[in-house]
Order: C-alpha cells, then sequence, then structure tokens
C-alpha cells in the first residue's frame, strides 16, 4: 500500500472514537493523508469546538514530523533548539503537543496521520493510539483478504 484508503482511515476514526468514548472524553478525531489533506473526520457531539481545529492540526503536525505531534513539545518553549518551530509556517499551525500520530504502510513508510483532541492529554494520547490499532487491525485484514483473492 502506497497512500491511505478511506476505509483504513475510517476504521481509524471509528477505533479513537470508540475508545474515547470508554475513557468518557469527547473527542474530535482526524485523519490526513500523506498530502495532509483531511481524508476522515468525525467528533462527539459533546466535543469542544477547539477540539475539531486540534484535531486536524495535529495530525498535520505528525504528518509533518514525521512523529508523534508531542515529540517536540518541549524543544520548541523558550530556551529550547527549536524555539518558535510551532509558529513559524503561515498558514498551518504546528501543533507540538500531544494527540497526532504518523499511520504507516506495512514496510513502515508514512502514508498519513491521526490527530485527537478533546481530552486530557493523556487521554489524547491514550485515544490516538487506539487510533493506530483500528487502522493497523483494518490494514491488516485488508491484506489478508487481498491474499485469498489471489
Amino acid at each position: 500500500m502506497t497512500r491511505l484508503e478511506l476505509d483504513l482511515a475510517q476504521a481509524a476514526v471509528a477505533g479513537a472514537l470508540a475508545h474515547a468514548a470508554q475513557r468518557e472524553a469527547p473527542s474530535a478525531v482526524a485523519v490526513v493523508d500523506l498530502g495532509g489533506n483531511l481524508l476522515a473526520f468525525a467528533a462527539d457531539p459533546d466535543a469542544i469546538l477547539a477540539a475539531r481545529d486540534l484535531a486536524v492540526a495535529k495530525a498535520y503536525t505528525s504528518l509533518s514530523l514525521r512523529a508523534e505531534s508531542g515529540a517536540l513539545d518541549s524543544s520548541v518553549q523558550p530556551g529550547g533548539p527549536f524555539y518558535g518551530l510551532n509558529t513559524a509556517l503561515s498558514g498551518r499551525p504546528l501543533v507540538t503537543f500531544a494527540g497526532g500520530r504518523p499511520l504507516t504502510d506495512e514496510t513502515g513508510n508514512v502514508i498519513g496521520a491521526v490527530g485527537v483532541s478533546g481530552g486530557t492529554l493523556d487521554d489524547d494520547t491514550q485515544i490516538s493510539a487506539a487510533a493506530v490499532s483500528a487502522f493497523e487491525d483494518a490494514r491488516s485484514q485488508q491484506a489478508a483478504r487481498e491474499r485469498l483473492d489471489d
């Protein structure tokens, strides 16, 4: 797989929202493709309004950095080696706190990213991990079906 498919992006969103409900953390979940374009999105009706934009920004950040969105948080603070990076780009902000994770193909290449916002940073971390797990499960099931079809 070289590109992120809609059904896999939707599986990540569904997995994240299910985990968010278990944690009682009304959340927004966004998945972006390799070009940073929004591919799938859903939000709990009780998620705060800001969570929607933050979820998209966290996904974009994770994709841009090819890492978890919180990986550089301490580095962008005053005195850090990347101070100001989070505000350096016009148009699309980098959000350097937890909740964004890259999505990879079976060979480890980044093909998109997921962003979660709405709970505590621990909630967003755990919910985004659930999104990646749901994505990987769906990707494995898809690969198994394709092998059967061959």
